[in-house]
């Protein structure tokens, strides 16, 4: 156990390390700073022109959806970039468990994720001139950790499929857009299709936004608990689905002596 914890360590500090050796800044700027703040805008913009809701509505909804950038997009990568760099099949190959090596790759997306909804956030409050409690603060900061740690635990299970689909980046647009779809980061949930709603429940950030915007309007920490520990069993169930889909899809491309079948 203390081996396999050591070497998810060791994989989430190296491939953080590498996502700046790999990455130039521009494309990093422009992938986790520019564009979330411009999805912010945009949504405060078209609220404001519709009508529709207060800016807090949208600062709150957009600041917690935006942990995805890193945690599903940046995870779902994950096993796709193994294979470009030609280091998957060493991995594969290895005594050592793939799968730690690939959890570890969890701390980079809840880092980044965290980092990237507490940014667009301030961005958010200081365009609308808004303000929050001190405890406001801090439990929106706690909900950014559980939702990004949801997002990149999502995002791993996807990049499971990595490993015998190869054209996985276009899964990983797919699944951001479904986030900012069904968690009702930009419309009311009760304006929502009960399908849809149903839909959300089972995604990351839905939780997490309904938490963040209940203790941000005035509500305990108390009452948004629920809400936050309904976001972490999203998180946990959807960590526990891609350690099983890794295993069985790792299995399986031993077996085959081949890293993708499509």
């Amino acid at each position: 156990m203390t081996s396999w914890l050591r070497t998810a360590l060791l994989s989430g500090v190296l491939g953080y390390r590498a996502l700046f050796a790999w990455s130039t800044p521009g494309l990093f700027v422009a992938s986790l700073v520019l564009a979330p703040v411009l999805q912010l805008v945009f949504f405060l913009s078209l609220g404001s022109s519709l009508r529709y809701g207060d800016p807090e509505f949208f600062v709150v909804g957009n600041a917690i959806q935006v942990s995805a950038a890193a945690g599903v997009s940046g995870l779902v990568s994950v096993i796709a970039d193994e294979r470009r760099f030609g280091t998957l099949s060493v991995i594969l190959g290895s005594p050592g468990s793939a799968v730690a090596v690939f959890v570890g790759r969890l701390i980079p997306g809840v880092v980044l994720g965290t980092s990237v909804s507490v940014m667009t956030g301030l961005v958010g409050l200081a365009f609308t001139g808004s303000g929050t409690t001190l405890a406001g603060s801090l439990f929106f900061v706690l909900t950014a950790v559980v939702a990004a740690s949801s997002c990149s635990a999502l995002g791993l299970a996807l990049s499971a499929l990595g490993l015998v689909y190869r054209d996985i980046y276009q899964v990983a647009t797919a699944a951001y857009l479904a986030l900012l779809v069904f968690s009702g980061s930009n419309v009311d949930r009760a304006d929502i299709p009960p399908v849809v709603r149903w839909i959300g429940d089972l995604l990351p950030t839905t939780h997490a936004i309904e938490a963040a915007r209940g203790v941000l309007a005035g509500g305990s920490a108390g009452a948004a608990a629920p809400l936050l520990l309904a976001e972490l069993g999203v998180g946990v169930a959807w960590g526990a689905a891609a350690l099983i889909g890794m295993r069985i899809l790792a299995h399986r491309a031993r077996v085959l002596a081949r890293v993708e079948l499509f």
